[in-house]
C-alpha cells in the first residue's frame, strides 16, 4: 500500500508511512494505547510474582519502559510526514541524544536514581521509621533520589545507595495506624496473633492486663489520628534449668518497665523454637522510636542478668 511504504530518499525529501499527519496520529494513539496496557499487564504480572525479587522487578519494569520509549519515538519519526522535512544532521543529532541517555541509564547513577524514586514510590519506609535493612538496624534518618541514611543503635550513620537497599530484605517495625476509629480496630491493629489468640482462648501469666493495658494506650492518642507505633522484637536464648522461675522474674521485669513509663505497654514475649537451648521472641511496643534506642539495649541486658543469677544457682 503506498501510504505504508518505508522511506525512501528522493533527493532531500524521505516518504513517511503514512500519507497524512491525521493519519498517524490515529495509529500513534492506537499503538500508544496497546503499549501502555501491555506494559501494565506485564508490570501486573511481575508485581505478583513473589519469587521475583524486587531489585529484578524493578529492571523489568525500566527494560519495558525503555523499549516503549524506543518504539514510540521510532513510530514519530518514520511516520508522521513533518519529519520528512527534518535535515540530516538534526536526526544524527537525536540519535546521538538518545545514545547517551542509553549510556546514562545504565550506568550506576542511574540505577540508584531510579531505585530512589521507586522507593518513594512504593514507600517500604518513611523518616523516622525503625526497620532492618540487611543486618542493618536503626531508624531511617533522610531518603535521597540515589542514597538513604540509617542511624543504628550504636548511633553510626550509616549510607546505603537506593539499588543495594531494593534488592534487600526491608523489615520494617514500624506500624502505621492511620486514622483513629474505635478500640477494637486499634486492638486488632497492634495485637500479634498469638497475643490475639490468648485473649479468645484462656489468660496466661501477665496477660490478665492486657486489656486494661490496650485501653489505656488507646485512650491517651490523639482523638483523630493514631501516632506511629514501633514494634521492635528481638531474640534470646534460655536454659531448660529454672526455666519457669526466670520466665516469672522476666515477667516482672516487664510490669516494671511498663509501670514506669518506659514503655507505653508492656513489653511481650513469646516461645519460638526449641533446641539445645529455649529461644524466646521479646517484642517492645512503644510510640517513641528514641526509647527503644535507649532502653532496649539496658531491657535486655538486664533480662540477660536474670538468667545468668539464676541459672548459676
Amino acid at each position: 500500500m503506498e501510504s505504508r511504504q518505508q522511506k525512501h530518499k528522493f533527493g532531500d525529501i524521505k516518504v513517511a508511512l503514512f500519507k497524512t499527519d491525521f493519519e498517524a496520529l490515529i495509529y500513534f494513539i492506537i499503538i500508544g494505547v496497546a503499549i501502555f496496557l501491555i506494559n501494565k499487564i506485564i508490570s501486573s504480572i511481575v508485581g505478583r510474582i513473589k519469587k521475583i525479587p524486587l531489585k529484578e522487578k524493578i529492571i523489568i519494569k525500566f527494560f519495558l519502559k525503555i523499549i516503549s520509549i524506543f518504539v514510540i519515538i521510532f513510530f514519530i519519526i518514520e511516520s508522521f510526514p513533518i519529519f520528512s522535512y527534518i535535515p540530516p544532521e538534526f536526526v544524527a543529532i537525536l540519535t546521538s541524544s538518545i545514545s547517551v541517555a542509553i549510556a546514562f541509564a545504565s550506568s550506576g547513577i542511574f540505577a540508584n536514581l531510579i531505585s530512589g524514586i521507586v522507593l518513594m514510590i512504593i514507600r517500604p519506609f518513611d523518616v523516622g521509621d525503625l526497620v532492618k535493612i540487611q543486618n542493618d538496624k536503626g531508624i531511617i534518618r533522610s531518603i535521597g533520589l540515589t542514597k538513604t541514611i540509617l542511624e543504628t543503635f550504636d548511633n553510626i550513620l550509616i549510607e546505603k545507595s537506593n539499588s543495594q537497599i531494593s534488592s534487600s530484605t526491608i523489615v520494617n517495625y514500624t506500624i502505621k495506624l492511620g486514622r483513629r476509629k474505635s478500640f477494637e480496630d486499634f486492638k486488632k491493629k497492634i495485637l500479634a496473633p498469638q497475643d490475639k489468640g490468648r485473649l479468645m482462648i484462656e489468660e496466661t501469666l501477665g496477660d490478665m492486663y492486657l486489656e486494661s493495658e490496650l485501653k489505656e494506650a488507646y485512650n491517651k492518642l490523639p482523638s483523630k489520628f493514631y501516632p506511629k507505633l514501633y514494634n521492635y522484637s528481638f531474640r534470646m536464648t534460655f536454659p531448660y534449668k529454672r526455666f519457669r522461675l526466670i520466665i516469672e522474674k522476666i515477667e516482672e521485669l516487664c510490669l516494671k518497665y511498663k509501670d514506669s513509663g518506659i514503655f507505653r505497654l508492656k513489653p511481650r514475649f513469646d516461645i519460638v523454637d526449641f533446641g539445645f537451648k529455649i529461644t524466646i521472641k521479646f517484642r517492645v511496643l512503644t510510640f517513641s522510636p528514641q526509647k527503644i534506642f535507649d532502653y532496649q539495649p539496658k531491657f535486655a541486658k538486664e533480662v540477660y542478668n536474670i538468667i545468668y543469677r539464676y541459672r548459676t544457682i
